[in-house]
């Protein structure tokens, strides 16, 4: 007999990646390049691990060749077993920008 399976709660399904990201991720704030690893993604959100501190509601945003992406720190809570890492979660600021898609578009998705 197995474990019963944990039903997700998020409003979205979330997908592994391959690791790569479609662009580069940018604070809004400074202009600089973050270094992440991408954890997963759905249609409205990414999440990320970074030892760089980021606070809730801080811009991001995901620079694509041809268009620029807003994402939103909506949350974020220490990396399990990793000493100065957080795992973050970041949503789109346009609900009509479909991220898992732009993800699917450029070969990022497992």
């Amino acid at each position: 007999m197995g474990l019963a399976l944990f039903k997700e709660r998020r409003l979205d399904n979330r997908r592994r990646l391959t690791g790569l990201l479609p662009g580069r991720l940018t604070k809004v704030s400074t202009g600089k390049d973050l270094p992440v690893k991408l954890v997963d993604v759905s249609q409205n959100g990414i999440g990320i691990i970074a030892n760089e501190p980021l606070e809730p509601g801080s811009e991001i945003q995901l620079q694509l060749q041809e268009r620029h992406i807003s994402l939103l720190v909506a949350w974020v809570q220490p990396d399990f077993g990793k000493c100065d890492n957080f795992r973050y979660g970041l949503v789109t600021l346009n609900p009509e920008e479909n991220i898992e898609q732009i993800f699917i578009d450029s070969g990022c998705l497992v």
